[in-house]
């Protein structure tokens, strides 16, 4: 049964967190890699609603709050844990294999701005973090987190497997919008119903279509800039041009970069937050995306 999640995410609204010094960063370390190992995971139907720092300690607006996806799986590494100043309480979690902190209050539950909804601690999860793809015959249905009703997953779709809880695989849908849910897969490790993509199947997708997808992302992130610097402008009357994400083909590779590249390490967090939105648009490929050198490279073998 899921544990009681009202000890981790009772809240307490209008506290005010301590001050963080900005860039401070505490190194988070785990005994054992993202994938294939326990945890303990919460799942909160409006994550932006609480009180999030990133791995620097700093405050999420709520820009960057809002691009927390609803029950996106928050891994928990340490449930009680203090902030760089010693004393502000907090839980360090990880979300989409980013570290975070999120505050907490006096009686131990997390601090949020709103209502975060439903919520709901699942212990000892099998982290997986594979793709799966649904084989021919009959079709799986999935029930969407925090739903009632279900949708049915053709065969041959590729779904992103994060975690198995009570033999029930908590799953990612390869779309934009990366809804999670619910499905049953009859074994842990492949069946008549569903296999593990293989690495050959995974790298299968053709590059204009790779191309495509994450000029999606791209799309968005430049629009994103572009209304940030109009803003900027209406206020301090400065006209600057703003900087804007790129992407190249190489031959082994897709690389997003800021133009001009002088700017890339100092809008590195920007770059930071377009990763995991690249990585749900890869859903179902097989590839995953990484940071080097200020830029997203997607390798291709």
């Amino acid at each position: 049964m899921a544990g009681n999640p009202g000890s981790l995410t009772g809240r307490r609204r209008g506290r005010r967190p301590a001050i963080i010094l900005a860039g401070l960063a505490v190194a988070l370390t785990s005994s054992a890699p993202a994938s294939e190992r326990t945890a303990t995971v919460l799942l909160v139907e409006h994550p932006r609603e609480l009180v999030v720092f990133n791995k620097y300690q700093q405050r999420l607006g709520p820009d960057d709050a809002g691009r927390i996806p609803p029950f996106v799986p928050i891994v928990v590494l340490r449930e009680r844990d203090l902030l760089g100043d010693g004393f502000t309480p907090c839980a360090s979690v990880e979300i989409d294999r980013e570290p975070y902190f999120l505050l907490r209050d006096a009686a131990g539950g997390l601090t949020s701005h709103g209502n975060p909804g439903k919520s709901e601690i699942l212990k000892d999860v099998t982290l997986y973090g594979d793709t799966v793809v649904l084989l021919a015959g009959k079709a799986l249905r999935l029930r969407p987190a925090g739903e009632k009703g279900e949708i049915e997953l053709r065969p041959g779709i590729r779904v992103l497997r994060v975690f198995e809880y009570q033999s029930a695989a908590y799953v990612r849908l390869p779309s934009v919008s990366g809804k999670f849910g619910w499905v049953k897969l009859s074994a842990p490790n492949g069946s008549p119903e569903w296999r593990e993509a293989s690495q050959e199947a995974r790298a299968g997708i053709a590059p204009g279509d790779l191309l495509q997808r994450v000029q999606t992302v791209i799309d968005d992130a430049n629009r994103s800039l572009r209304r940030i610097y109009a803003a900027l402008k209406s206020e301090t009357g400065r006209d600057d041009s703003p900087p804007a994400f790129r992407i190249t083909r190489l031959r082994t590779e897709i690389r997003c970069g800021l133009e001009p590249a002088s700017l890339s390490m100092s809008y590195a967090l920007s770059t930071r937050a377009l990763l995991p939105a690249v990585e749900r648009i890869l859903g179902g490929t097989g590839l995953h995306a990484e940071i080097t050198n200020g830029a997203i490279l997607i390798p291709l073998r």
